[in-house]
């Protein structure tokens, strides 16, 4: 019989609340993005639960009670590693998701390797639990514990070093919303290597350190997560200014280009919220690297920027019209998928919220009616 203490009670609980935290988020936000990259996501995030669940049980001693809980979630961790490199691409450089057969080798390895674990007796489990087990296969388990960590670890780290740090000024980290970003990476980044150092040396107390940080991280994301999209256009700007040091623009019929854009805009096609510049690209009978620097030589900003004033501006037409049509409906009806995000972009261009600008406009409507029927 196992017996919990009040710390313990306190840290199954924590780490337990938050992987159910990170497996709900995951399915509302898979029933809200029921796309490639909302799955994909969702995925990371069902693994990152299921990872704070296991640890709940682990760190607690209560393994000895569920010992096959505690390593499931080993291979869900090892898919999500080179997913959250997809994932990363997609966000911040707009490459097509493809997942392909090679992304699956450590999760498939992990599993032929934990097999012997979960074919054993429970006492066996247990034993191979213990830290201070000694076997060859106890030192493979904790191979594989260390490997979950340092595959998230190498595969941020690798992102950062081919697409991050060659492209993206430091003043971008760390101006306006963006530190939220910062801060967020920074501590990422050192959880992992804590969690790392601990696996690698065997020192529970940073392993259980690690592990207790990441609920806090989860729940700071969640929170924060609607100051990021100022910073991803940012990111996505300098990584593709980056590229124009050669221009792709050489031998293309510019006007043409806008000639095609007008007419895309007069159809309102910024409206689908499944845009994408590779998507607007082909319309536009250019590459996608061709019309981002179009975007960049010609007005100053990016693919996201362009379309977003776009649609602010039928959005300004739409609440002045339809008087009586919802907020939320408006948003979604112009392109975007979410009311924080319309709210917060028609405040940065038009400097008030929509329905601070639909009441101003009634105001200046009223005035003006009341000075010409006095006149």
């Amino acid at each position: 019989m196992v017996s919990l203490g009040l710390l313990q009670i306190f840290e199954f609980l924590w780490l337990g609340s938050g992987g159910v935290f990170c497996i709900v988020w995951a399915i509302q936000y898979s029933l809200q993005n029921n796309k490639k990259e909302g799955y994909l996501l969702a995925f990371i995030l069902i693994s990152t639960g299921l990872w704070l669940l296991s640890g709940a049980f682990f760190f607690t001693s209560l393994y000895k009670i569920f010992p096959y809980i505690t390593l499931f979630h080993i291979p869900f961790v090892l898919l999500s590693a080179p997913l959250l490199y997809l994932y990363l691409q997609f966000t911040l450089l707009e490459k097509q998701i493809r997942i392909r057969y090679y992304h699956f080798i450590l999760a498939i390895l992990s599993i032929v390797m934990l097999l012997p674990f979960y074919t054993s007796s429970e006492d066996t489990m247990v034993w191979i639990l213990d830290v201070s087990t000694k076997s060859e296969y106890a030192y493979t388990v904790k191979f594989l514990n260390f490997g979950t960590k340092f595959s998230i670890l190498v595969s941020v780290g690798l992102f950062i070093i081919r697409h991050w740090i060659p492209n993206v000024q430091m003043v971008t980290l760390i101006q306006k919303n963006a530190i939220y970003t910062f801060i967020f990476i920074i501590l990422i980044w050192i959880d992992l290597l804590i969690g790392s150092f601990g696996y690698y040396l065997q020192m529970e107390f940073f392993r259980k350190l690690s592990a207790l940080l990441l609920p806090i991280l989860m729940y700071y994301y969640f929170f924060t997560r609607n100051f990021w999209s100022p910073f991803v256009y940012d990111i996505k700007d300098n990584i593709q200014k980056s590229k124009y040091e050669k221009s792709k623009l050489g031998g293309l019929d510019l006007e043409q280009i806008e000639k095609n854009l007008s007419l895309l805009m007069a159809e309102k096609i910024y409206c689908d919220e499944d845009l994408s510049l590779s998507r607007l690209a082909s319309l536009v009978n250019v590459q996608p690297g061709q019309l981002s620097e179009y975007f960049h030589k010609i007005f100053g900003f990016g693919f996201y920027q362009f379309i977003n004033r776009h649609r602010i501006e039928e959005a300004k037409t739409l609440l002045l019209e339809s008087k009586f049509r919802s907020v939320l409906a408006i948003a979604d009806s112009v392109g975007f998928n979410s009311k924080s995000t319309f709210n917060r972009v028609f405040l940065e261009l038009v400097g008030k919220t929509p329905t601070e600008f639909r009441e101003s406009q009634k105001q200046n409507h009223h005035s003006t009616n009341l000075k010409t029927s006095q006149s």
